[in-house]
């Protein structure tokens, strides 16, 4: 058997990646935490045991060979699978998940979550957390496409196929507002489907990207706004843009205080469910701490009183 006289490190991989994302060697050194002669020692020493030369030293700053960026770019692949063992690895050893995606429905107001996020990380501080929003279908799309682990509010109406768990979590009721200063406003009586087409639809944007649309509110419209969150919604009806339907929970402060008015339609929004879903047969500790929090009737009961503040 030829014994390979070529080699190359993980620990050297590393090394030229930390030297081109930082863009020079006393950058890269700055990041490792070491010497910039270490490191351009180092990489003599790698050029010499490879036989080949990875950066051009003629200018100011030395840069990558046409060789070196080669090597780079395939060694970028093994640093990937090493992470990805690297993260099994501590899954096997502990039983937490070394990341965690939890994604959560507009609907779902963050701040009871959040509360949860903090007792999570005492918990489980080695476990990377990311909290992303959605909104109508696009939940039930991150999780089946796995950009999500958990997803929190989902509306039960969406058809997501099989594969999943779910736990009903609390239902929403819905009015159709408009600020004082619509025209909609001044009018008296049941508003018809056709008088209500004439104005202008307030929408939260659906943030699927494969699956097809959820069909709710004013989607008949042929003028329509469409907004990325809840929160941006509302200031658009607040100032007159449009009419939209709001959760009977936010609307009913904002009548109150003289901001919106409430319509009658021909043809009100139902109200919906909202539910926790996540992959069938995960069995991570992260994952399983998250369920039996979101699910415990502290956290709906907080996530509610939260809803009618």
């Amino acid at each position: 058997m030829i014994k390979r006289q070529h080699r190359i490190s993980l620990e050297s991989l590393r090394l030229l990646d930390a030297i081109d994302r930082q863009g020079s060697f006393s950058n890269a050194a700055q990041e490792l935490c070491v010497v910039t002669s270490s490191i351009t020692h180092a990489i003599r020493n790698l050029e010499e045991n490879l036989g080949m030369t990875l950066f051009d030293r003629s200018g100011q700053r030395a840069r990558f060979t046409t060789k070196g960026r080669t090597l780079l770019e395939s060694g970028r692949h093994l640093l990937a699978k090493a992470d990805a063992f690297d993260d099994e690895v501590q899954c096997v050893a502990t039983g937490w998940e070394p990341r965690l995606t939890i994604t959560v429905d507009q609907v779902v107001p963050m701040h009871p979550l959040i509360k949860q996020v903090k007792e999570f990380l005492e918990v489980a501080p080695q476990t990377i957390l990311n909290i992303r929003r959605e909104a109508a279908a696009g939940s039930w799309d991150a999780l089946a496409s796995g950009r999500a682990d958990l997803i929190v509010g989902a509306p039960v109406a969406v058809h997501f196929g099989e594969g999943f768990e779910s736990a009903l979590m609390f239902e929403t009721s819905y009015v159709l507002a408009v600020s004082v200063k619509h025209s909609l406003a001044l009018h008296h009586g049941p508003v018809s489907n056709e008088q209500l087409a004439l104005h202008r639809a307030i929408l939260v944007g659906d943030t699927t990207r494969g699956m097809p649309l959820l069909p709710y509110g004013l989607q008949d419209n042929r003028l329509r706004l469409s907004v990325p969150d809840s929160a941006a919604k509302l200031d658009a009806i607040l100032m007159g843009m449009g009419c939209g339907f709001l959760p009977t929970h936010v609307a009913t402060p904002l009548v109150r205080k003289g901001l919106i008015i409430l319509l009658d339609v021909e043809t009100p929004r139902p109200p919906s469910q909202s539910s926790l879903a996540w992959r069938a047969g995960e069995t991570g500790r992260a994952l399983t701490w998250w369920i039996e929090r979101l699910t415990s009737k502290s956290f709906i009961d907080d996530l509610l009183n939260a809803n009618e503040s």
